[in-house]
């Protein structure tokens, strides 16, 4: 710095200004230069997380193919339909139920008016759907007095629930129609005047939902009772709008039955609310709440594998080969555990952790790898590789993935419920309908046998 001679004292005191200025904006721009390389460092490592050639959709990663890799316009595109070597698939012709002849209209040629000859005759298969019209049925209902405790008596009658002035196969339908094909009320009530001539009002719909949701409690109770005493359960949560607020929703499926849960958290304490005393082996994705659940009840447990291979992919993305050295081991390991077939033995559940720790344990650069390999081995190997001597077990979590895939869809498209007798009531019916559907059963032609109803009507 060069140092400068004042003439008078006023200049002297200019000068100490000036110098005085010229240290604070010094001090300025060595933070602003060290900010600078804060922000640098974090970019990088931002760019680690999020290469170009990765993209993220749903929370898990996907490759991006570069303008170069992509298909030039010049280049011969694949036929659509079936390829070579693939079993082909289409739709099988139905049983025929009507069968009608198309007489020719035209005798002459259109292009050189010469006169046409019979050339025999083709077929076409169409399937129609007939005009529906509701069937308005009046009940003519007996009733029976009873002289000495002065009661009235009435059968039942089968199809429709007490009070409705919808049958219980419509009610279904309109059910059926919100819940599964995750349709908005206005869309129902739009669709069951368009489809079937049949005029109901959107919060009559929401009335429907509430009268099946009541009416399928007990069975909804009896398929809780059967996830406790099933060998084993597949678990998940995800979030959930209720009231503008968000909750959980948990499910727990099993091979026949599927329950839902709205709850405003999760914790193991909901999960041990539905499943109680139960038993056989429980199979999630890690969650802190399923392990705490696993230290009251004492049940077995199987964690994930595609969640466990998912983020060793992650760590590859951000690490380079040191993460594509930890997901290709637990590939490994997985594709020999599952060679077993569920047949295998103690000693082959301690050879394969024997061998991922082999492949595993070394030192790594990140501390994150290193944090997710100890991590994993500290894990007890009965639950990591349960499914090797348990045929009721698998080694994944996709069956609860499966059945809330529906769920988050409807609530992106209606986000969710708006109060706790709707959220109970979604959750119920999609308890009842997707066990259905694991069951390969029809949801409007079974469902009303699960409803068993006796009514005693008082005098």
């Amino acid at each position: 710095m060069i140092r400068l001679l004042a003439e008078t004292p006023r200049d002297q005191e200019m000068i100490e200004k000036f110098q005085r200025a010229y240290e604070n904006l010094k001090k300025i721009v060595d933070r602003l230069q060290e900010e600078n390389r804060k922000l640098r460092e974090e970019l990088e490592e931002y760019r680690k997380r999020h290469p170009s050639t990765v993209g993220v959709k749903n929370n898990q990663p996907y490759a991006i193919r570069e303008e170069s890799s992509m298909p030039d316009a010049t280049q011969a595109k694949r036929k659509p339909g079936g390829q070579p070597g693939h079993t082909g698939h289409h739709r099988k012709i139905p049983g025929i139920t009507e069968r009608i002849r198309v007489h020719a209209d035209q005798f002459t040629c259109p292009e050189c008016s010469s006169v046409l000859v019979k050339k025999g005759m083709r077929s076409r298969v169409v399937e129609d759907i007939p005009e529906t019209r509701p069937r308005v049925i009046r009940y003519r209902i007996e009733r029976m007095y009873c002289r000495n405790c002065g009661r009235i008596y009435e059968p039942d009658i089968m199809g429709v629930l007490p009070g409705a002035r919808l049958s219980l196969r419509t009610m279904l339908i309109a059910a059926y129609m919100k819940n599964a094909m995750r349709m908005s009320l206005e869309s129902v009530s739009e669709s069951m005047g368009e489809l079937f001539s049949i005029r109901i009002s959107e919060g009559e719909v929401q009335d429907i939902l509430y009268q099946l949701s009541h009416a399928l409690g007990p069975e909804y109770d009896s398929l809780v009772e059967s996830m406790r005493k099933a060998p084993s359960r597949y678990t998940d949560t995800t979030t959930w709008r209720r009231n503008g607020e968000n909750h959980a929703l948990w499910v727990f499926v099993t091979k026949a039955e599927a329950i839902f849960h709205v709850s405003g958290s999760n914790n193991h304490e909901v999960a041990g609310k539905i499943l109680g005393k139960h038993s056989g082996t429980d199979v999630h994705d890690r969650f802190k709440a399923f392990d705490t659940l696993a230290s009251e009840t004492h049940n077995t447990q199987q964690y994930c594998w595609s969640h466990i291979i998912c983020d060793a992919k992650e760590l590859e993305e951000f690490y380079g080969d040191e993460g594509r050295i930890i997901k290709e081991s637990l590939q490994r390991i997985h594709e020999e555990a599952k060679s077993f077939h569920s047949r295998g033995t103690r000693e082959d559940v301690d050879h394969l952790h024997e061998k991922l720790t082999f492949l595993l344990d070394r030192d790594y650069a990140h501390r994150r790898s290193g944090k997710f390999v100890d991590n994993l081995l500290r894990r007890r190997r009965d639950w990591l590789f349960r499914f090797v001597v348990d045929p009721e077990v698998e080694s994944t979590n996709n069956r609860a993935e499966r059945a809330l895939r529906p769920a988050v869809i409807y609530r992106k498209v209606t986000g969710g419920s708006r109060s706790d007798r709707g959220a109970e009531a979604y959750a119920t019916l999609s308890s009842i309908f997707y066990t259905q559907k694991l069951r390969k059963k029809s949801i409007i032609r079974d469902v009303p046998a699960l409803i068993n109803r006796k009514e005693t009507h008082p005098g």
